[in-house]
Formats: C-alpha cells, sequence, structure tokens
C-alpha cells in the first residue's frame, strides 16, 4: 500500500518528539529563570501555530507563574502599547517568513524589545531576530502542520513546566505515548473514515486540555476532506451550538484521564440520545453507553496538560485516511501556502 507524504510526517512524530526533548528539556531550569525576570507573557502565531499556543496553555496555567495572553500575530499590534521590556512575547511560525510574524517582530526589535522565536527554519527570518530560538526539528514538512503543531506544542509545554523534576517522566513518555498510539487507534479509525464519507458537518468536542486538541484537529479536517468540522469545548457546544444537533450528525468527543473520560461518556449519552453518532477518543477506557467499536483509545498520558499529544494523532490520522478514501489530494493544497504571506495582486487568494 502506498502512503501519502501525511501520512508519513504523521509516524514521524515519535523521533521529532524525541528531538525536543533531546534538545530542550534540559534547559527546563533555564527557561524558567528568563520567565521568572518578566512580567508579562504573550504567546502568538496563526492558524497551527496558534493552537499549539491555545494546546499549551494548560501547562502554563497549572505549572508557571507567568500566566500567558495567547493571541494571534495580526492583532497583536493591539497589545504593542503595553509591551516593554519586562514583556516576553513568543512568536511560533513554522516558516519564520509568515507576513504578520516579521511586521511586528520587525517592530518590536526596532523598539529594542527582545523576544523569543519557535521556527522550523533556522535561517529564517523570525530565527535571524530572535534572541532565543527554538528550533522544530521537524524536518521538510509536505502536508498539514502535524509534526510542527506537536513539537510547537511540546516545546511550549517544556517552557512553562519543563523544570519541575516530578514531570520528567511524564516528558519523557512522549515519544512512546505517540508510537503507542499509532499503533492502537488504526482500525477504529477506519470504520469512522468510512462513515464520515458522505457527511458534510462534524464536531470535535473536547475535555479538559484536549478542547484546544479538538480546535487544531477540526483545521486538518477542514484542510484535507473539505467537510466542514467545528471544534469547541464540550462546555462551549453545551452553551448555543447544541441547537444544531440532528440525527445522524457525526460528532468526535476527546477526553484524557478518568474524570474526564466519565464526563465525557455522560455528555455522550446525552448526544446520542438526540440522534448523534458518537465517537469517543480516549486514553482511559471505562463502560458506557458509547460501543467499544465507537471508541478510539489511544495510549496513556502520565499528566493531563501533556496528553494531547496523544489525542491528536487519531484526528491526524482521520483528516489523511478521509481525504484519502474520498479521492482527494492529500499532500496539496488548492489555496494554501506553506509560508503565508501578503496577497498578491493576480494571485486567487
Amino acid at each position: 500500500m502506498k502512503h501519502t507524504a501525511m501520512w508519513q510526517e504523521i509516524q514521524d512524530q515519535p523521533e521529532v518528539a524525541q528531538k525536543i526533548l533531546d534538545a530542550y528539556l534540559p534547559k527546563g531550569e533555564y527557561f524558567r529563570d528568563l520567565l521568572q525576570g518578566k512580567k508579562q507573557l504573550v504567546l502568538t502565531g496563526i492558524g497551527a501555530s496558534l493552537y499549539a499556543c491555545h494546546m499549551a496553555r494548560y501547562a502554563f496555567l497549572k505549572y508557571c507563574s507567568l500566566k500567558p495572553q495567547i493571541i494571534q500575530s495580526d492583532e497583536l499590534h493591539y497589545l504593542l502599547p503595553s509591551i516593554d521590556k519586562d514583556t516576553l512575547v513568543i512568536f511560533i511560525s513554522q516558516s519564520g517568513e509568515s507576513y504578520e510574524t516579521k511586521v511586528v517582530g520587525k517592530e518590536l526589535k526596532e523598539r529594542g524589545i527582545a523576544f523569543w522565536g519557535i521556527t522550523n527554519d533556522p535561517g529564517s527570518t523570525l530565527a535571524e531576530n530572535a534572541s532565543e530560538v527554538m528550533l522544530l526539528h521537524s524536518g521538510r514538512e509536505i502536508s498539514s502542520a502535524t509534526k510542527t503543531n506537536m513539537a510547537s506544542f511540546l516545546i511550549l509545554s517544556i517552557i512553562a513546566a519543563g523544570y519541575r523534576p516530578e514531570l520528567k517522566e511524564a516528558f519523557l513518555e512522549i515519544p512512546d505515548t505517540i508510537r503507542s498510539t499509532l499503533t492502537l487507534c488504526p482500525e477504529a479509525l477506519e470504520r469512522l473514515a468510512d462513515a464520515l464519507l458522505p457527511c458534510m458537518n462534524l464536531y470535535l468536542l473536547g475535555m479538559g486540555a484536549n478542547a484546544a486538541t479538538a480546535i487544531e484537529g477540526a483545521l486538518m479536517m477542514k484542510e484535507k476532506t473539505f467537510i466542514h468540522t467545528s471544534g469547541s469545548s464540550v462546555s462551549d457546544f453545551r452553551h448555543g451550538t447544541v441547537e444544531v444537533i440532528e440525527e445522524g450528525l457525526p460528532a468526535v468527543l476527546l477526553a484524557s484521564g478518568e474524570e474526564y473520560t466519565r464526563t465525557a461518556l455522560e455528555h455522550g449519552e446525552y448526544l446520542q440520545n438526540a440522534g448523534v453518532a458518537v465517537t469517543l477518543v480516549t486514553d482511559t477506557p471505562i463502560d458506557g453507553c458509547i460501543p467499544p467499536e465507537h471508541v478510539i483509545p489511544v495510549a496513556k498520558s502520565r499528566e493531563e496538560c501533556l496528553s494531547p499529544a496523544a489525542l491528536l494523532i487519531p484526528l491526524q490520522l482521520l483528516a489523511e485516511r478521509v481525504a484519502d478514501k474520498k479521492g482527494l489530494d492529500v499532500d496539496g493544497f488548492r489555496y494554501l501556502s506553506k509560508v503565508v504571506g501578503d496577497y498578491k495582486k493576480g494571485e486567487k487568494a
């Protein structure tokens, strides 16, 4: 069977995760000391880079004394008046050449304000201008941001909590957790992919730290399958969007840990009674209303705020499988570019 580039890039993630851990986990105390000298922390990016910030937010909230503001980089200019030398801005850009990153980064540099950059390209504008550079070590990425999103999330999580000795094992287990998940979930994913082929709408709903995982997964589903996919927390879905449910609507619930999985089952039962076709992605097997064939297992994460590294894997694979089964160009884009700049005259988009 011939695999797509996206499939291979998803499979490469355990090795990328190991490179990130080798490069940055030993610097956990160094990052903590630098953060302690700041009064404000801003995380910024666009698309998958922005969603990596949201996925890592929970590690900052739980383990870091400096709580982040997360803002997409095209809106960062609203914060510029309040950014001074007591502020740390961390830019995340796979290419390091996004239009927004270059514009705001240039202004900060002109004002003498140091910022950090997370990028896959050591020769990029972001890498050249940042005072601290964390490389994504992801190699070439042809399709959607799978390796670079995971690597960005992992670097940010290390910056937030890598200094804590009690979390060392949780970090070190991540490559094996991803590797095991790649083995555990394909059979159930094939069934879900087949069921989604005629669908026009899909909801991905996350619990806890995996609300942001659902949003990133929705981005990939839209990019690759053209299914209109919405990602949110279960709680946000219940406060309004629940009105859209109808017989046969597919929804995927994401939960890590016993408490969140039990709560997800309660929501799942309600949605099933309303006619929704519910699938559960979890690292915690619990007997409940959702049939085993509609449960996608992932490897257990020791720490809930690090679990997006595992729970995102089935969503990446699902996007690849559905697109491939629909005969779409899995590794290409109609309008997207790997470097999103400003519009040029004559371009379609």
